[in-house]
């Protein structure tokens, strides 16, 4: 029983960092939730998703991407006109002050080329997005299943509002 009492102090003690084990900041660039689809034996491309937040008195751009499980990675942007899904490549993405940019499914998000390994349901990716100011953050998504939407079983990309819940939906079976 004396065990029980210490092992909870120090999960409490842990519960702040591992509540930010999600996200890393940098000189007011918070990169949070990062992820990546799993991808079939022999794929040669994944994509990756992030939310990107700055604080209130930081402007940013985001310039490029990478990750040593890819032989290159850029920035993409997809959009719909009519029923013909165009994707392209971008130069950045630009941060306002205060403001979260969400890199998400169907929408601006990391494209993966030229993998070397499939990315696998349940382990970790590491991707650094680099910034014109903040410049390089590192992060460790996780690799969730090939059609998931979001991290962890959410319905969409996890984002903070300036009070700092969580707006998501839980997907339910």
């Amino acid at each position: 029983m004396r065990l029980i009492i210490p092992a909870f102090a120090v999960l409490a003690a842990l519960a702040p960092a591992l509540a930010d084990a999600h996200e890393v900041t940098v000189k007011g660039v918070t990169v949070a939730h990062p992820w990546a689809r799993a991808t079939p034996e022999g794929a040669k491309v994944g994509s990756a998703f992030a939310e990107i937040k700055t604080d209130k008195d930081t402007s940013d751009r985001l310039i490029s991407v990478s990750s040593p499980v890819a032989g290159r990675a850029e920035i993409h942007s997809m959009t719909m006109e009519g029923d013909v899904m165009k994707m392209r490549r971008l130069d950045g993405i630009d941060l306002k002050p205060g403001e979260s940019v969400v890199l998400k499914p169907m929408a601006d998000h990391m494209m993966l080329f030229d993998l070397k390994e499939p990315l696998k349901e349940g382990d970790l990716v590491k991707l650094t997005l680099t910034f014109a100011k903040a410049g390089p953050i590192e992060v460790e998504g996780t690799i969730e299943p090939p059609g998931a939407k979001g991290p962890h079983g959410f319905d969409s990309q996890p984002v903070d509002d300036s009070m700092g819940a969580m707006h998501h939906e839980m997907h339910h079976d």
